[in-house]
């Protein structure tokens, strides 16, 4: 579940009726968070042995993929996420390569500037080995240029593609969650880890009690949220985005890093005003006091930010016509599928 699972979805559903073949290899999902039921509906290759934690395993991931290549013959490979990309470019291969980074490692809590470090000398050692990359948006690419990984002339920018969201009855899933249509409501929707910063939401629901916090997903973090025992925080577990998005007034993210969310645009999408940490191509999604409004890394003024949004943005009819129209407008499955092909059509040429 997340993001670069959606993006890859709509990716590949799109590109369906189009001119290439494609074969989606994935591994396993890692223990306490649930994989998209989306994959039911791809054509994938399955590694058991590739999961987000490195372990001894990968080198057995990397000969699967191996002989999955060797069968295929694919013309192109096109890699997502750091461990995959670094297994798709660990060997000889006569065609191009494409590596996207939905995000990135620089801003992490969870990998610490050692770590960071070293997965910096790994991506600047793939170089060589990548004909293009794709970056999600303009401020993720020159961060990541910023660091030595790649030249300008080696990216493009390519935002998600989402599609458009039939919304739940509101009433119905108010009275499902137990919730009351008389406060405002402040959805989250994440995975539960130190990235994503769920601790801020505790914060935010001390500081705010007459609005309901609302945090939708799962993860390591999960249980220790749940258990700060506030009566207007409610953790719901992973839900439908229809759902979720039916129900918010605003919708928050409080992360230390990011790239592009998907869940942010699927808010606008729904003509949900946003308030956000202004990290990676954030600003890219949400036009700062138009849309929603963006809050410094370090999270200072989020809650007067969502007070603001709440009294100025999310009761509005017009506003909320405008989010929906502005999401529509930059981010659509078409225009994401078109500038995939081209860039695949100009390598293999």
């Amino acid at each position: 579940m997340g993001g670069t699972a959606t993006y890859i979805a709509n990716l590949l559903e799109g590109m369906k009726d189009g001119p290439c073949e494609n074969l989606l290899v994935l591994g396993r999902v890692p223990n306490g968070e649930v994989e998209d039921p989306v994959v039911d509906g791809l054509r994938v290759r399955r590694i058991p042995e590739l999961s987000r934690e490195i372990s001894l395993a990968d080198f057995v991931a990397r000969r699967r993929f191996k002989e999955i290549v060797s069968e295929f013959r694919p013309d192109l490979i096109h890699s997502h996420t750091f461990k995959a990309g670094v297994i798709a470019r660990s060997f000889p291969f006569d065609g191009p390569r494409i590596h996207s980074f939905h995000g990135h490692h620089l801003y992490d809590p969870e990998f610490g500037r050692f770590k960071v470090g070293v997965m910096n000398a790994v991506e600047r050692g793939l170089v060589r080995r990548t004909d293009r990359f794709i970056a999600v948006g303009e401020r993720v690419r020159d961060e990541l240029i910023g660091v030595g990984i790649g030249a300008k002339e080696m990216y493009r920018s390519i935002p998600p593609g989402i599609k458009e969201i039939a919304l739940s009855k509101r009433s119905l899933v108010l009275s499902r969650l137990d919730l009351s249509d008389d406060r405002p409501v402040i959805v989250w929707l994440g995975r539960f880890t130190e990235v994503k910063r769920p601790d801020r939401v505790v914060d935010l629901a001390r500081k705010l009690p007459e609005y309901q916090f609302v945090m939708a997903g799962g993860g390591e973090l999960e249980a220790s949220i749940k258990g700060a025992g506030l009566s207007n925080l409610h953790c719901v577990g992973w839900q439908q985005k229809e759902d979720m998005w039916s129900i918010a007034d605003v919708g928050i993210c409080t992360s230390d890093s990011e790239g592009m969310p998907l869940a942010l645009i699927e808010a606008q999408m729904a003509g949900v005003p946003v308030v956000s940490t202004d990290v990676g191509s954030v600003s890219e999604i949400v036009a700062d006091g138009v849309t929603g409004r963006l809050v410094p890394r370090a999270g200072t003024g989020f809650a007067e930010a969502i007070v603001d949004v709440v009294a100025n943005l999310a009761k509005s009819d017009e506003m909320r016509i405008s989010v929906k129209e502005r999401a529509r407008r930059f981010f659509s499955v078409k225009t994401m599928v078109e500038a995939h092909e081209q860039l695949y059509a100009e390598l293999l040429r």
